[in-house]
C-alpha cells in the first residue's frame, strides 16, 4: 500500500487527533532533497502539528500559548499537580464553549479549542520550592507543547516571553499576593530558564527528547 493510501485508509486514521507543538519545528531533508521531511511514519490519531506548520496554516501560536499557560497556572496552583506528561490536543468547540476568546479560528481547520488529556503520570505538587522544582523538571519531560526558552529565532523568543509573562499574570490571579506562595510562579520561570541554558544545544526536532 502506498503512503497516501495508507494514511487515507479507515484504520488507523479513522479519527484525527492533533497535538500542537509550540516548542518544536520540523527538520527537513538533506541538501540533495531540500524541503522533504525525514519524518515519514505518522498516524492521524497522533498527529504532531509543529510550530512551522502552525505558522504555515496561519494559526495564532500566541493565542495557543496563552491558553496553555492559563491551563498550567490552574493545574499548578488550584489542582496542585505537576502536569507531568499532560497533553494538549485540538478539538472542535462544543455548544458549551462560552469563552469565545479561547476559540482558535482557522479557514483550514475550522474553529477549534484545546483539550487536555493524560493525567495518569501527574503527581501531587506541594506549594513550596520543592514542588516547584519538580514541576519545572516535568516541563521538560512533557512533549514540546509549550514554547521553549533560549531559542535563537526572534519569533520563538517572543513566544516564550508571551508564555512566561502570561504565566506570571495568570498565577497572580490565583495566588494571594501576600501569601508565602506568591514568589513561586517567578521561581518556576527562573528554574525553567536555567534548565534551558544547561540543556541548550543545536535544535533537535523529531528525535528531540525535550
Amino acid at each position: 500500500m502506498n503512503p497516501r493510501s495508507r494514511h487515507l485508509s479507515p484504520e488507523p486514521n479513522q479519527d484525527c487527533l492533533i497535538r500542537p507543538y509550540l516548542g518544536r519545528r520540523r527538520r527537513f531533508g538533506n541538501s540533495e532533497q531540500p524541503g522533504q521531511s525525514k519524518f515519514n511514519g505518522f498516524s492521524l490519531r497522533n498527529y504532531p502539528l509543529h510550530l512551522d506548520q502552525i505558522e504555515e496554516l496561519a494559526l495564532d501560536p500566541f493565542l495557543m500559548a496563552r491558553i496553555m499557560t492559563d491551563t498550567l497556572a490552574e493545574i499548578y496552583w488550584r489542582a496542585h499537580v505537576d502536569a507531568s506528561d499532560m497533553e494538549f490536543v485540538l478539538a472542535p468547540p462544543s455548544s458549551n464553549d462560552a469563552a469565545q476568546s479561547n476559540i482558535i479560528k482557522s479557514p483550514i481547520l475550522g474553529d477549534h479549542v484545546m483539550w487536555i488529556l493524560d493525567f495518569d503520570c501527574c503527581k501531587h505538587m506541594t506549594l513550596d520550592e520543592r514542588g516547584v522544582k519538580i514541576a519545572a523538571a516535568a516541563f521538560y519531560i512533557n512533549d514540546p507543547f509549550f514554547p521553549r526558552p533560549g531559542r535563537d529565532s526572534v519569533m520563538e523568543q517572543r513566544l516564550w516571553n508571551e508564555f512566561k509573562n502570561r504565566f506570571i499574570e495568570a498565577s497572580q490571579t490565583i495566588l494571594d499576593l501576600e501569601s508565602p506562595q506568591a514568589h513561586l510562579p517567578a521561581l518556576w520561570v527562573k528554574l525553567v530558564e536555567q534548565k534551558s541554558s544547561v540543556r541548550k544545544k543545536p535544535t533537535q526536532l523529531f528525535n528531540e527528547q525535550n
